[in-house]
């Protein structure tokens, strides 16, 4: 076998002239890209590392707040309840209290309630027994003390109350009957006239009658309307305080 020297110191050159034009157009430009996106790379991943630390970092910060504002709320809504517990006891102690002292308040009034009740119907019954006594007797101040408690009873009345009285007693053939539990003499029945014309005029006609029932005192009964003295009337008074 016979070798062309020329041939190949030229395939030769050839060859070296090829190496070196991939090299210098495309290996070189090649290696420099991946180094750049080697480099490119690089920088990515330690940027997106450093966002990771920096993440993680963040986010430990916020469980440490979280963790915190977790037992501050805690802390708070203790001291909270506490707090509505201590005003709770607080309002009930001062309701107890209010309460007792009401209730001692309430038996304090009632037992003065209860004391007026029965001085009140002690002279009651010291009264009663007085009429009865007197009515027993017939004692001659029977008619003045009854004249004196309507005296006393028509002045009180509102000048309302009296004028209907008054226009009660105008009617035709209207009068004002006085019932006594015994007759009357003409004394004491121009004393009762006396006393009822300067209440319902001089011409207020008057008629006297008895009835034994009342046991004493008066009633006077006008068209409409009675107003009773009667010692009958002030025990039925008396027996219905009893009852309450």
């Amino acid at each position: 076998m016979q070798i062309d020297w020329w041939t190949l110191g030229l395939q030769t050159v050839n060859f070296l002239i090829v190496i070196w034009l991939l090299s210098r157009f495309l290996y070189r430009p090649i290696r420099r890209i991946i180094q750049e996106r080697e480099a490119a790379d690089k920088a990515a991943s330690d940027a997106a590392k450093d966002q990771l630390e920096e993440a993680q970092a963040v986010r430990r910060t916020y469980e440490d707040k979280t963790a915190q504002l977790a037992a501050e709320r805690q802390e708070r809504e203790a001291d909270f309840h506490k707090s509505l517990e201590a005003e709770r006891d607080k309002r009930l102690e001062a309701a107890r209290k209010e309460a007792a002292q009401l209730l001692t308040d309430a038996r304090a009034k009632i037992e003065e309630d209860k004391h007026q009740a029965l001085q009140s119907l002690k002279q009651q019954i010291e009264a009663l027994a007085t009429d009865l006594a007197r009515v027993a007797l017939r004692g001659p101040c029977t008619v003045p003390e009854t004249l004196a408690q309507v005296q006393a009873h028509l002045d009180g009345l509102a000048q309302g109350d009296l004028d209907t009285l008054k226009v009660d007693l105008q009617a035709k053939d209207a009068a004002m009957t006085v019932v006594m539990a015994h007759g009357l003499s003409d004394e004491e029945k121009a004393a009762w006239n006396a006393c009822l014309s300067k209440y319902f005029g001089a011409d207020v006609a008057v008629v006297f009658t008895e009835k034994a029932e009342i046991l004493g005192g008066a009633e006077l009964h006008f068209p409409h309307a009675v107003l009773r003295f009667s010692v009958a009337d002030r025990l039925k008074r008396a027996a219905q305080s009893l009852e309450v």
